[in-house]
């Protein structure tokens, strides 16, 4: 208290303009700390509510895929002899492909490949037909309870006639694991 009373009136108008300075500072340096904090916290707080509301649908879904699984393994063919399959397999895939009149080139037989929930046995073929052919095939070749996917597909436009398309696919028939 002596010290500030033995001040000239200049040296306290300096003490106190240093004083405000620093106290601005300070308040500006916690408000963006907190602001900053706060935006973290909100983003934790909306994660964990994505979270809570998944959790939540997985729940109201549990017993629709509790029955998914039971009509999985009660209808998912069991693989006995990978050749059989892989010609069972490529000759419905020719059938299907005749029926829409899509041509199918260069067949190549898979190996059977373990994934989590399946066994997957896949056929490559080059494919050619019409736009209209070409996407009813490959929809019809597919069904609920037919076990057959499409595991990639590389379609492209015909250079010399536009309405025809060229695909590169490789279907798979899914079967049971052991």
């Amino acid at each position: 208290m002596n010290l500030v009373a033995n001040m000239n009136k200049r040296e306290k108008f300096l003490l106190t303009a240093t004083a405000i300075v620093i106290g601005v500072l300070v308040n500006f340096y916690l408000i963006r700390f907190f602001l900053a904090n706060r935006a973290d916290l909100t983003h934790q707080l909306a994660m964990t509510q994505v979270k809570i509301d998944t959790l939540k649908k997985r729940e109201t879904e549990r017993n629709l895929w509790a029955r998914r699984d039971a009509l999985l393994n009660e209808k998912m063919p069991v693989l006995a002899d990978p050749d059989v399959a892989s010609k069972e397999l490529r000759e419905a895939v020719l059938e299907l492909a005749k029926k829409h009149t899509v041509t199918l080139e260069a067949p190549s037989p898979g190996t059977p490949i373990n994934q989590p929930g399946h066994i997957s046995l896949g056929v490559k073929f080059d494919a050619k037909g019409t736009w209209e052919s070409m996407f009813n095939f490959l929809l019809e070749l597919q069904g609920p309870e037919k076990f057959t996917a499409i595991e990639s597909c590389e379609i492209k436009v015909n250079r010399e006639d536009k309405t025809q398309l060229r695909a590169t696919l490789t279907i798979a028939r899914w079967y049971a694991p052991k």
